[in-house]
């Protein structure tokens, strides 16, 4: 008898919230990654520097260009040559951290829910041994929290640390993952 994603509910769920926790003890409570971010020189100057700016909230990269063909401008050039170049992040004052909390649990439910149509798309059947449904379905925890983001993180000169924390917690996630549907695979 084959299975089906509905007989998974509980290790979807129970996963999501087990990455949820970890990622919460992992950013609020272990300050595993205190070092992926520096502060900026002379915040303050920083600080008022940007302030008449009036910058909404959102991604931006300097020096900036519109399209690939305005990058042999040679005053693009110019600029990009001698720097400063960077991303700049700005975020809304005091963000909603429950909102964010909520729809990070929701990303997790998905990856989650993915996770366990892979279990059941290899076919793992009712019954499969722990070690079977961990090697499987860990692996797939692990790609999905490991992997997906350090393109981002290569191109945009993320911080070694901040890869490294980010794998870490990654490889956590994917095996609290593999072992919660392998502890509870149906028999």
């Amino acid at each position: 008898m084959t299975l089906s994603l509905a007989q998974l509910w509980l290790p979807i769920l129970l996963s999501a919230a087990a990455v949820w926790f970890w990622s919460f003890l992992s950013w609020a409570i272990l300050s595993v990654h205190k070092g992926d971010f520096g502060g900026v020189p002379n915040e303050d100057e920083f600080l008022s520097a940007l302030k008449p700016l009036n910058l909404k909230p959102g991604n931006y990269g300097f020096p900036h260009c519109e399209s690939h063909a305005k990058s042999k401008d040679p005053a693009f050039v110019e600029k990009w040559k001698t720097g400063p170049a960077g991303l700049l992040n700005i975020w809304k004052p005091n963000p909603n951290m429950g909102l964010n909390m909520l729809l990070s649990f929701i990303v997790y439910l998905v990856v989650s829910l993915l996770i366990a149509y892979v279990g059941v798309a290899a076919a793992l059947p009712r019954g499969a041994g722990f070690a079977k449904v961990f090697q499987v379905l860990g692996t797939v925890g692990i790609l999905s929290y490991s992997f997906a983001f350090l393109p981002t993180m290569i191109w945009f000169q993320a911080s070694r640390n901040a890869k490294i924390t980010g794998v870490l917690d990654g490889v956590i996630s994917g095996l609290a993952t593999g072992a919660i549907f392998a502890v509870l695979w149906p028999s």
